[in-house]
């Protein structure tokens, strides 16, 4: 049983990245931005990727606390690594939520112009 819910995490943990991957745009080619809204909109995407990345990568850490969690027995060690990972996955979701804020706060202060 445990080799099953091993497989079926590793599984799910090399897929869920791949599938966000897929639903984000792909980046402009190497060309230079020639004006400053051309910068913005490649810092968008760039910021877009990295934030679905950090999104993907705290689902997967949750659900390896959630593992981590079931198969620690009871044993007082593992479980208190399970809730340390779990904190630390929910401390990267929060933070990646709170980027994605101040990017579009960034972008809006540089089109109006700081005022």
């Amino acid at each position: 049983m445990k080799k099953i819910v091993l497989k079926t995490s590793a599984w799910i943990a090399a897929l869920i990245p791949a599938s966000v991957m897929a639903a984000i745009e792909p980046l402009p080619t190497a060309t230079a931005p020639k004006n400053l809204t051309g910068f913005l909109d490649v810092i968008n995407k760039i910021a877009k990727w990295m934030y679905n990345l950090l999104l993907a990568l705290g689902v997967v850490f949750v659900l390896y606390a959630a593992f981590l969690y079931l198969l620690s027995q009871g044993s007082d060690d593992k479980i208190t690594t399970a809730k340390r990972v779990l904190i630390y996955a929910i401390v990267a979701l929060v933070i990646a939520v709170l980027a994605g804020g101040v990017s579009s706060i960034v972008k809006d202060a540089l089109r109006t112009g700081g005022t």
